[in-house]
């Protein structure tokens, strides 16, 4: 005995309620997933965005700085800067100054971030693009006393710009001892190459650039971030993302990058304000908080607006019908008063005219459903018996005419044995489909399926080769009397009589245990159908289905019209379809001068179960 579910019943109010309830929770809970899945990704969103501008910008100052390097090297050992240098006289000096002065021009071509270069001579011998000697005249008095390479000399102002300066020493050239001749000066924008040397449109956050050379002195950004960057530095300077706090009202903090440049052994450092985030976050939680405090605003103007009418009214309709589920018979003659203020529902408003109106025609309709329905079912297992017998009496005319000739024929021969053996063959068909139970088993059925091969083979001799596949437990199941004869039938007399070769006929059937059902097939090496007419046979089996009327001969008169050459397949169907409703199945593939397959597939019942069907209960 199965135990009956409770079920929790509980108002509407209360309903209503905990939605609301839950509601509020969910739009809370969503606002903070979402505040924090938005910090973790523009966390990330930032990180990223840090490494890879940075890294890009590092590299793009990296060549830069070696390619200035390079040019350094090129002009400072050029021939006509050793002439210049070495020359002590001012005559040969302005012969040599042109050239050098052209090889000068020629510089910023190469890299488009240098202001100006100047040679500054140890015999006081000087030539620049821009500017006096007083430029550079310091950091020549640092530097001549030292040796060095090609490094960074300090900052200074070039022609109105804010350059970082860059020095190489120049030696003499030839076969000698070589000595000091001056410095090569090189002024780069750095302002312009590091805040233009790359565009990055993912880079959406504000970004800080510092550049440091190896004492520790800033050549570029500011000042302020580089003592927050020194402070956050350990001894060794790291090689991932470090945080930078500064120390200003409010406190920013930053993501750092570090990248050294080795030729003149200097540090860039990229920062980005972290603290966007923060703001970001704050921002997106403000516009989440107050579009969620709108939706509740609204949600509970509309609860308190339709939701109080809606209740009222179900309450006075489910009051009434409880009094009438009470035994109160009255009240089938009178209306359902619904009262639902200014404000009400449609669907309320119809449910009770409804309601109403099923009152009035309830009682006049409980006197006449049951004889309506006893007459009509009563029709409807008269009217399906008449179609399985009307269907299952057409044998095909052409059929009897070609063996009553043949039997003539053979008479005229003498062939006595064999008009007793067609004639009894005949005779067993026609018994057959005129007596006995509506149902036989497949065994049944084959018995007179090989007597009328019988009398097809002594019409076709030896051209048609028959050949039978069946499982052992498929010849209990019981099938409708005569379905397997008309497909058979078909498949001689529209297949394989229509083809000029010789031709194989397979009849087999085989059970299915996992779903249920057997499959009978039906296989011919006729002269097969064009895709055409295949589908056109398909939406004609389909139709006793969907279009079927109560006359079972206009029925069959109306798939003749459809298929003459098919009927037999069309007609089988029809009686299916009757006996199983959905649980048949027929499945037609042809393919022309190839063959035609014929499957049926109905459920497997024996009569030991007595799963016979039913006709005074089966739905069509």
């Amino acid at each position: 005995m199965f135990m009956k579910k409770k079920t929790l019943l509980l108002p509407l109010a209360r309903q209503f309620a905990i939605i609301l309830v839950l509601f509020i929770l969910c739009t809370v809970g969503i606002t903070g997933v979402t505040t924090y899945e938005y910090a973790k990704l523009q966390t990330s969103f930032a990180d990223n965005s840090l490494e890879s501008y940075s890294s890009q910008l590092a590299r793009n100052t990296r060549e830069a700085y070696e390619s200035c390097e390079n040019i350094c090297y090129n002009i400072a050992y050029s021939q006509s800067v050793q002439n210049y240098l070495l020359s002590r006289n001012a005559d040969t000096d302005y012969a040599y100054y042109e050239p050098l002065m052209n090889q000068l021009r020629n510089a910023p071509l190469l890299n488009s971030f240098i202001t100006d270069i100047a040679v500054y001579g140890e015999n006081g011998n000087f030539a620049s693009l821009f500017g006096p000697s007083d430029n550079y005249e310091t950091f020549a008095h640092i530097l001549s006393g030292s040796r060095f390479s090609y490094r960074s000399a300090g900052t200074a102002v070039i022609n109105g710009i804010s350059c970082h300066i860059l020095a190489m020493p120049v030696y003499s050239l030839g076969t000698g001892e070589s000595h000091y001749l001056g410095i090569l000066f090189l002024a780069m924008d750095v302002n312009r190459l590091l805040s233009n040397t790359i565009t990055d449109e993912n880079n959406h956050y504000l970004t800080e650039i510092l550049l440091a050379d190896g004492d520790g002195r800033l050549v570029y950004g500011s000042a302020k971030l580089y003592e927050a960057i020194s402070a956050a530095l350990t001894d060794e300077t790291p090689d991932g993302i470090f945080p930078v706090k500064e120390s200003s009202s409010p406190q920013l903090t930053y993501a750092a990058r570090s990248y050294s440049i080795p030729c003149i052994n200097h540090t860039l450092y990229v920062l980005v304000d972290k603290s966007q985030i923060t703001r970001q976050v704050t921002g997106i939680s403000l516009r989440l908080l107050l579009s969620m405090t709108g939706m509740l605003l609204v949600m509970l103007l509309l609860l308190f607006t339709l939701y109080r009418p809606l209740i009222h009214s179900l309450k006075q309709l489910t009051d009434y019908m409880k009094t009438i589920s009470a035994g109160d018979q009255r009240l089938f003659k009178e209306s359902v008063p619904i009262s639902q203020g200014l404000l009400g529902s449609r669907e309320i408003n119809d449910i009770s005219l409804a309601f109403n109106e099923m009152l009035l025609q309830t009682d006049r309709l409980n006197h006449t459903i049951f004889d309506t329905y006893t007459r009509m079912y009563e029709l409807e297992v008269t009217n399906r018996k008449t179609e399985i017998a009307f269907l299952r009496s057409q044998i095909n005319p052409h059929f009897l005419y070609n063996t009553l000739t043949m039997i003539c024929g053979m008479s005229a021969e003498g062939m006595n044995d064999k008009v007793i053996s067609v004639t009894s063959a005949l005779s067993q068909i026609f018994r057959y489909s005129i007596k006995g139970s509506e149902m036989v088993t497949l065994a049944e059925e084959m018995e007179i399926v090989r007597s009328y091969l019988m009398i097809q083979q002594e019409r076709f001799s030896n051209r048609i080769t028959i050949r039978y596949e069946f499982s052992e437990d498929s010849y209990e199941c019981l099938i409708p009397k005569m379905v397997i004869q008309p497909l058979v039938e078909n498949a001689i007399v529209h297949g394989l009589e229509k083809s000029l070769k010789p031709g194989e006929l397979l009849i087999g059937a085989g059970r299915n245990p996992e779903h249920g059902y057997l499959a009978i097939w039906i296989f011919d090496t006729g002269v097969g159908m064009p895709l055409d007419k295949l589908e056109e046979l398909r939406r004609a089996v389909s139709l006793p289905v969907e279009h079927r009327n109560q006359d079972a001969a206009a029925n069959l008169a109306g798939l003749d019209a459809v298929d003459h050459d098919s009927i037999g397949i069309l007609n089988v169907n029809s009686r299916m379809v009757l006996y199983y409703g959905a649980d048949y199945t027929l499945l037609i593939d042809s393919e022309a001068d190839v063959g035609t397959n014929i499957q049926l597939r109905v459920p497997y019942q024996t009569r030991k179960k007595a799963q016979t069907p039913d006709l005074h209960t089966k739905e069509r």
